[in-house]
């Protein structure tokens, strides 16, 4: 199962050595980390504290009080007050270079990197990066994608969407992340219940007020017992691309939940170069001239259709490409930032190395017990088996993806995956206290797929 990667589109040889303009003894380069909840503070912090001396830009909410002692073993530690108050704090500290590696916090990074003079991305481009509206009109207008749509402020603005989309549809907020409170919509009346649901939410994303956007959406081919979906990773410096990796998934629970990935992907080098080029088209299409991106493509019977372009290290693939090819994606962004990019050469070991996530229920509910972990432990293609809530813990529900595990492992090859994750399914289950049933439930990870 092993695949060689040797990637490096639109630039000259990778060079073999070398460390940069920024990198000596003497001193560590300074780095920006715009940081909030997400990735945990060792997962950031490690892989940069031996070369880089950060200065970790957070905002004021209970998580990061949480977890500012943490982040203060590994650097500095700034409260964001205003954007140019800020800045002016950072300036004090002569910084090299800006990154963040959380969504909600790509505008804010673009414009401390603006009043900074940092590369990074361009307010504009981190504009469209983060609005799926604008994100559309900017691929529709660089002739990569045509995906139907419309903005939504109203109910009076439903019957006009649904008229220009056609339905089935996806109704979202503008301003989203983890699929949260993303629907697909089959009949107007019942899109209609959803949108007025949104419109009573002072949030329904991550902006208040930044309004919902009704999609065409995106039928996928039979591709059973995969995912009808892949991500595909590439890195960008001073505009060149550089190709990292093709994503397999696992299939979606309803509506948009993710239950899984897995490198290398099942559908072979062809197929992730056809997927290459549309991913690279958008990237380009948008603006994108440093950084990671992370871009979601729908496998339709027509060929691949653009689901959308994230400007930032895609959630779980840092810990796949540790896996599979010893690559540091944390560090990597981080010296794209700094300035010390050198293109990666990228080598597959053998095995497809994988992330199993069963999701939570969209019903709210407690968390009672967990079951069967150490089974799944003692599998010999399971390397380890986490959990991100504990008995005692209340679910709120709802359709965004929440993982409750995350099993990892390395498996020879693809049917072997897919037979692994039917025995994690039977294996491993929760037992939940769900709002309005007398009893506790226990429910296996191959049903809460289906919760």
């Amino acid at each position: 199962m092993s695949r060689p990667y040797s990637r490096r589109l639109d630039g000259p040889a990778a060079a073999d050595t070398g460390r940069g303009r920024h990198m000596s003894t003497e001193r560590k380069p300074v780095l920006i980390v715009v940081y909030d909840d997400g990735a945990p503070p060792s997962e950031v912090a490690v892989p940069l504290a031996d070369w880089a001396d950060c200065v970790f830009v957070v905002p004021s909410n209970d998580y990061t009080r949480k977890v500012a002692p943490l982040l203060a073993a590994f650097g500095e530690v700034v409260v964001i007050d205003t954007v140019e108050a800020t800045a002016e704090r950072l300036r004090e500290r002569s910084p090299e270079g800006i990154i963040t590696y959380c969504e909600p916090l790509q505008r804010l990074t673009a414009h401390l990197a603006e009043l900074l003079g940092l590369p990074y991305h361009t307010r504009a481009t981190a504009e469209v990066l983060t609005d799926k509206w604008q994100q559309r009109a900017a691929l529709r207008a660089g002739g990569v994608d045509s995906v139907r749509t419309a903005l939504v402020h109203s109910e009076a603005d439903w019957a006009p969407a649904v008229a220009q989309v056609g339905l089935p549809a996806v109704l979202k907020p503008v301003h989203g992340v983890a699929s949260g409170n993303t629907f697909l919509v089959e009949e107007a009346e019942a899109g209609l219940a959803h949108l007025r649901e949104l419109l009573a939410l002072d949030q329904p994303g991550l902006v208040a007020g930044g309004g919902l956007v009704l999609e065409e959406y995106l039928q996928g081919r039979p591709c059973a017992p995969y995912g009808d979906y892949v991500s595909v990773e590439i890195a960008v410096y001073e505009g060149e691309l550089y190709d990292l990796g093709v994503t397999g998934k696992l299939p979606l629970a309803p509506p948009f939940r993710e239950t899984g990935r897995f490198w290398p992907s099942h559908l072979g080098d062809s197929a992730d170069e056809e997927l290459f080029a549309l991913a690279r088209s958008a990237v380009r299409a948008l603006g994108v001239r440093y950084g990671l991106t992370h871009t979601e493509i729908k496998l339709t019977a027509q060929g691949p259709r653009l689901i959308e372009v994230n400007g930032r290290l895609g959630g779980g693939i840092q810990d796949l490409a540790l896996s599979s090819m010893g690559l540091d994606l944390v560090a990597l962004g981080a010296r794209i930032a700094l300035g010390t990019f050198e293109p990666p050469r990228l080598t597959r070991v053998a095995g497809v190395h994988y992330q199993i996530r069963p999701p939570a229920p969209q019903e709210p509910c407690e968390v009672v017990a967990i079951e069967g972990a150490d089974a799944v432990r003692a599998l010999p293609d399971v390397d380890t088996c986490r959990f991100f809530v504990k008995p005692g813990q209340a679910l709120d529900g709802g359709v965004a993806t929440r993982e409750l595990a995350r099993v990892y492992g390395i498996a020879a090859d693809h049917d072997a995956l897919i037979a692994l994750v039917g025995k994690v399914g039977s294996l491993l289950s929760l037992r939940f206290a769900f709002t309005g049933e007398p009893e506790p439930r226990s429910v296996s990870a191959a049903e809460l797929s289906t919760l």
